[in-house]
């Protein structure tokens, strides 16, 4: 089965002893995963989850709720399962991310060694924050320009705006709509946060724990919700620390 349209493989492994999937957040590409490659053991293979509406992609229509994004993923559960994995997601990314590893669970599939949730409340509770993807489009830009998520180049073209304005509008409406099931897999978890972010709570960040049967830890990082751009050494620090100790268990 060809995945190359789901998957980006920019550093193909043969034989991988783990891979790690990472999944952007509302609004973004695989591209925010860049800064990653090269920094990695060479038994390591990264594969970025590019869906549609973004990408070699573009053209594709976006989901619009999380179940079409999860039977996607799931076509190609035999992949995903078939090596040693973890997955890595940001803000609407890690949310998908648990999304998956409890379909994943439910299907009785292998689990992954490990889950790392990053800059997000834990996917069983209600979003608390304004909601914006059914505004105007004029306002709608504007509350994206407040995120500092979305390049300003971007939003300052018009052209680009009304290209990527659907998807936008389609990971904005499952990012503030779409709650997981409480259920707890039997999976460790790191989740990580940047220590400036305003828009999530200690009670939506301690939440997390109520989805995992193993260890949990939630580590503090500077910044604000996008720490991930701004302070990307320091999560790849944190994502090797994990990935050596399951190297270590694996060996």
């Amino acid at each position: 089965m060809n995945h190359s349209n789901l998957f980006v493989i920019p550093e193909p492994v043969n034989n991988p002893k783990i891979r790690l999937f990472c999944f952007p957040y509302a609004g973004g590409s695989h591209t925010i995963y860049t800064p990653w490659l090269g920094q990695f053991k060479d038994c390591i293979e990264l594969v970025f989850i590019q869906l549609p509406g973004r990408g070699s992609r573009l053209i594709e229509t976006p989901h619009n709720n999380m179940a079409s994004i999860i039977d996607e993923l799931m076509e190609h559960a035999d992949y995903i399962t078939n090596t040693p994995y973890m997955l890595f997601g940001h803000s609407l990314g890690s949310r998908i991310a648990f999304d998956l590893a409890y379909n994943l669970h439910n299907e009785n599939y292998p689990l992954p060694e490990y889950f790392i949730g990053s800059g997000s409340r834990a996917p069983h509770l209600k979003d608390e924050k304004k909601s914006i993807h059914s505004l105007p489009n004029e306002q709608f830009i504007v509350e994206l320009d407040k995120m500092n998520g979305t390049d300003k180049r971007i939003l300052q073209n018009e052209e680009l705006v009304n290209l990527l304005t659907p998807m936008l509008r389609a990971d904005f409406k499952i990012a503030e709509l779409h709650q997981a099931p409480k259920i707890a897999i039997s999976v460790p978890f790191t989740i990580l946060q940047g220590s400036d972010d305003i828009d999530i709570t200690p009670a939506q960040l301690n939440a997390w724990s109520e989805l995992s049967q193993a260890e949990i830890s939630i580590v503090h990082l500077p910044g604000d919700h996008f720490f991930i751009n701004h302070h990307s050494s320091l999560v790849i620090n944190q994502v090797n620390r994990i990935l050596d100790n399951i190297l270590n268990i694996l060996d």
